[in-house]
Order: structure tokens, then C-alpha cells, then sequence
């Protein structure tokens, strides 16, 4: 199965880099197969054709190296390494992983990532087509991390629709309301308030409070003197007590003063006399 993903995958970058080469006539075929994450310098002579022959020794290498770690560590760096010169090489390297391990995820997480830039409709179905849970929680997580930064509201609602709860899920959330926050402060911080309480909801509450206050100071603690949910706003004083805890204490005032009510600075000045959990 961990074959068939990475051939489908690898076919569908091929066919996203020949409809570039339409409009980019200096490169190879080869070096179109996949979008380089590390540029690699081509000399006059293109030496794609000595790359390719040098990876497949290395492959050959690794197959034959009896040791399973070793063997195995040869085989992920061999993937990485092959995909931007020969996809056949590294497709036959990732075969060789075994399934479901943490090399195997991360590289599909990596090519996710790197197809939902190209295109990413056609990442959002390859990644539905995937039967491993752990992998295809992996793709989701990159692509809408990737979405995000051009759509929060749909990178979001990626995460909650495909992904289950777990600690890639909950990463992916944060990673989410951090691109969010960036462009529409006050919709990520509404969006982090309405999620279930527990880990993600911390987390993504400490990204979008840290980083609204620190550029708009005011509107943040006026979103926060406005919670309707207790819950929601001792959370938020909670993780503005945690970032002000070690701060000079001209910083702390500073952010302080922002707050019109009394009784919401009282709570925070409270919690932050209180020690560190």
C-alpha cells in the first residue's frame, strides 16, 4: 500500500511539472519530476544523467547492507535525497521502508506538502485516497497548514473534518491559528475560542493572545474583556499570565494598562503572583 501511495503521488507531481514545462522551456524532464526543496547548483554540463547513475548505486548499496538499521537509515536518506533528481529511485527507496514508520510518515507529510503547493485540490484527494490512518493523518496536516496560509478559514476546517484528535491534530491547530492570526487576529482568536477545551484550545489560545497582543495590544485585551465564556477568558488571562510572567515589569504594566475593567487586571495580576504550573 505504502508503494502505491508514494507511486500515485509521485505521478501526480510528475504530471503537475509537465504542465510547467509548457511555459518553462530551460529544464529537463528529470528535474521537473518534483519541485527541489534544496536547491541543488547544475554545472554548464547538466550531470543529471551521473546523479541519477550515483543514486542508483546507492540504492543497490543499501539493499545489500545486511544491518536493518542500517539499512533502513540508508533507505530514508536515499528517498530524501532521490526525489528531486530521480523519483523512480526514490520511490523504490520509500517501497523498501517499513510500513507505517516514523520515516515512512514524514515523507508523506513532505510530499503532501509539497503537492498542495503545486495544486492543492489535487493533494486534498490524493490524501483521501490514502488507507494508512497515521499517514493520511500526516498528509492532512501538512496540506492544511499549506491551505492555511492562503485560506485560514479552510485550513482550519481541513483539520477538524479529516484529521482525528491526537497530538498531530492538535498540532496542525496551531500551526493553523498561527498563520490565522497574522491576517485576521481577532477571527483566529474566535476560531481557537469555540474549540473543545483541552490541549489544542491551550495552545492556540498562548499563539493567538501572544502574538495579537504584542502588535495590537489594545484590540487583544478588549477581545478578552468582551468573552461571554468564563471559561474562555480565565484560559486566555491564564496564558497572558504565563507570557507576562517573565517579562520586565514595565512590560507587564504596559500590557496591563490596556485593560479597561478592573476586575479582568485584578484576575491577571492574581494569577500572575500565583507560581508557574
Amino acid at each position: 500500500m505504502i508503494a502505491r501511495c508514494l507511486l500515485s503521488l509521485l505521478a501526480v507531481l510528475s504530471c503537475s511539472c509537465g504542465e510547467r514545462e509548457k511555459q518553462e522551456s530551460r529544464s529537463t524532464p528529470e528535474l521537473k519530476a518534483a519541485r527541489a526543496t534544496r536547491p541543488v547548483e547544475r554545472e554548464h554540463d547538466d550531470p543529471v544523467p551521473d546523479a541519477k547513475a550515483e543514486l542508483r548505486g546507492e540504492l543497490d548499496a543499501a539493499l545489500k547492507d545486511p544491518d536493518g538499521a542500517s539499512r533502513q537509515q540508508a533507505l530514508e536518506k536515499l528517498a530524501w535525497d532521490a526525489i528531486d533528481v530521480d523519483p523512480d529511485v526514490a520511490r523504490e527507496a520509500f517501497e523498501q521502508l517499513e510500513p507505517d514508520s516514523e520515516a515512512s510518515r514524514k515523507l508523506v507529510a513532505h510530499f503532501a506538502m509539497r503537492l498542495a503547493d503545486e495544486d492543492p485540490e489535487k493533494a486534498i484527494a490524493w490524501a483521501q485516497g490514502l488507507e494508512q490512518s497515521a499517514e493520511r493523518t500526516e498528509a492532512f496536516g501538512s496540506i492544511a497548514v499549506v491551505i492555511a496560509a492562503r485560506d485560514p478559514e479552510r485550513g482550519a476546517a481541513l483539520v477538524m473534518a479529516e484529521m482525528p484528535e491526537g497530538k498531530p491534530h492538535d498540532r496542525a491547530l496551531v500551526l493553523v491559528s498561527q498563520r490565522w492570526v497574522q491576517v485576521a487576529p481577532e477571527q483566529a482568536a474566535e476560531w481557537v475560542a469555540g474549540l473543545p477545551e483541552g490541549a489544542a484550545r491551550k495552545a492556540g489560545l498562548h499563539e493567538v493572545i501572544s502574538r495579537w497582543l504584542a502588535r495590537e495590544p489594545l484590540a487583544a485585551a478588549t477581545w478578552i474583556e468582551a468573552r461571554p465564556e468564563k471559561g474562555v477568558q480565565m484560559a486566555a488571562l491564564a496564558e497572558l499570565a504565563s507570557m507576562l510572567r517573565n517579562e520586565p515589569e514595565e512590560k507587564k504594566e504596559q500590557i496591563l494598562s490596556q485593560f479597561r475593567d478592573v476586575e479582568i487586571r485584578r484576575k491577571t495580576e492574581n494569577l500572575l503572583a500565583q507560581p508557574p504550573p
